[in-house]
């Protein structure tokens, strides 16, 4: 009489390794083997480098945001206009289809883009908290105010900023401190920063108007990591 045998092959994976094993038709274990993967980025990548990738894309994103509610603002305006001539004409107003999309979407992106004096979270921000925020969202921990913020890190030049560095301002000389406002630089002589309850989070240029005037030094608080 022959006596047979089922068998079950099953392949399991797991973050580290790949698990070949052959089981009895009891259940009983025939043969096991863990298969080691070669290339596993998040077991290969150092915890703190990883934490700046993802700062990194978080600053990218952030960039895209505050230029869309810049359009926002700027259709905001243009809207109100419009509808100020149709009223003063004696007509009225009908927004367009793709303005009436528009709006939904811009309502989506304000959200997120308060000026709150005090400010922490995206329900609301002031500038070192917008800051604080982002880089505490990626396990690089921040001091509350822009002057404590002013304290961390390497002192860098100006020409030698780059992406992610903070850079400080003396905005209100009668506060009696050397640093009032902090921004993020994102490149190309532009910053990003949670600036007034009017404007939000929005992006400013270094090298030109009321910033280039009180602009006072830069911090690099995280290295560029090896691969973006």
């Amino acid at each position: 009489m022959k006596i047979i045998f089922l068998v079950t092959i099953a392949l399991s994976s797991s973050a580290f390794c790949n698990i070949f094993e052959i089981k009895n038709s009891d259940g009983t274990t025939h043969y096991k083997k863990s298969l080691t993967h070669k290339q596993n980025a998040f077991r290969n990548q150092n915890e703190k480098e990883y934490s700046y990738q993802a700062f990194y894309q978080e600053l990218q994103q952030q960039k895209v945001l505050a230029l869309r509610a810049e359009q926002a603002r700027k259709r905001e305006k243009r809207i109100a206009k419009e509808e100020l001539l149709a009223k003063q004409e004696g007509k009225t107003y009908t927004p367009s289809q793709t303005d009436k999309q528009a709006l939904i979407e811009d309502a989506k992106v304000f959200k997120g883009g308060k000026y709150v004096w005090g400010g922490t979270t995206p329900e609301g921000f002031d500038c070192s908290g917008y800051v604080k925020y982002l880089y505490d969202k990626h396990n690089i921990k921040m001091p509350r105010t822009a002057f404590e913020q002013s304290k961390v890190g390497k002192t860098i030049q100006k020409d030698q900023l780059k992406e992610g560095d903070l850079v400080f301002f003396l905005t209100d000389k009668k506060r009696n401190i050397p640093v009032t406002h902090v921004g993020i630089y994102i490149g190309n002589n532009e910053f990003i920063h949670a600036a007034s309850k009017e404007k939000g989070i929005i992006i400013s240029p270094l090298d030109r108007g009321s910033y280039a005037k009180t602009f006072v030094g830069a911090k690099r608080v995280i290295d560029t990591p090896k691969a973006l």
